[in-house]
């Protein structure tokens, strides 16, 4: 029987496209060299887009290491890129303006997700294990709240904020313990074979396979389900707590 659910967020509750993401990036640019120059630190944009490419690579990397790392962390890194030297204010507020960049150009909700985690969370406990990139989870939950879904949630772990990612098992096992569940009582819902389903599966817990957006890119033979709408979703669910 289950007990508990988790999501991962992108392409899963949320689905951004590249457009979206390098329209996201260009404001970050924007945004971040209006503050350095506006505090002393004169450079042209092409560096401050340099320096966010810089932070971007180094985050991207670790992930497919299966390596968690701050946002604070790729903010030094682009203060390393363009030789500056930046105080510990600076670099909050920077990350500030990834996190405005990222509610100016967001990624949007998926179909029929807000009716669905609504009457689930009537039932379960609900959870998100999500990678994070150069986007703070605390902005994540604030776009949640913006759209009205995150009341249905009360467990959030964020790679950003963990130094952790999937598919290690401790970003599952830690919201669990939060769920008050066990592995063999939860299911994870995300798109990713490799972080989501394989680290699900290790942890314990059964997976399914959000496929709307991204189709997968081999073979899943660990999946307990697939489906590509939310409304295939507590159909599937159901068939699990049996």
């Amino acid at each position: 029987m289950l007990k508990a659910i988790t999501f991962d967020f992108w392409q899963t509750l949320y689905a951004d496209s590249e457009k979206n993401w390098r329209k996201r990036q260009a404001i970050r640019a924007q945004l971040c060299h209006a503050y350095l120059n506006s505090h002393g630190y004169a450079c042209p944009l092409t560096d401050v887009e340099f320096g966010l490419d810089e932070a971007y690579n180094l985050v991207s990397s670790l992930w497919y290491q299966h390596k968690g790392i701050s946002v604070k962390r790729c903010m030094q890194r682009f203060a390393e890129a363009l030789e500056l030297r930046l105080k510990e204010v600076d670099l909050d507020q920077l990350i500030e303006c990834l996190g405005a960049a990222f509610l100016e150009a967001p990624p949007r909700m998926i179909a029929h997700v807000k009716p669905v985690v609504s009457r689930l969370s009537e039932n379960y406990p609900l959870g998100i294990i999500s990678d994070s990139a150069l986007t703070p989870g605390s902005f994540a939950r604030k776009l949640m709240a913006r759209d009205g879904i995150l009341q249905f949630f009360t467990a959030f772990t964020f790679s950003d904020e963990t130094d952790h990612t999937k598919p290690q098992v401790v970003q599952f096992h830690s919201t669990l313990t939060e769920l008050d569940a066990k592995p063999a009582e939860a299911v994870h819902i995300g798109d990713i074979f490799r972080t989501d389903i394989v680290g699900a599966k290790n942890a314990g817990m059964k997976a399914i396979r959000f496929s709307g957006f991204n189709k997968g890119d081999g073979d899943d033979t660990l999946s307990d389900a697939v489906v590509d709408d939310y409304r295939e979703l507590e159909t599937a669910i159901a068939a699990l707590s049996t």
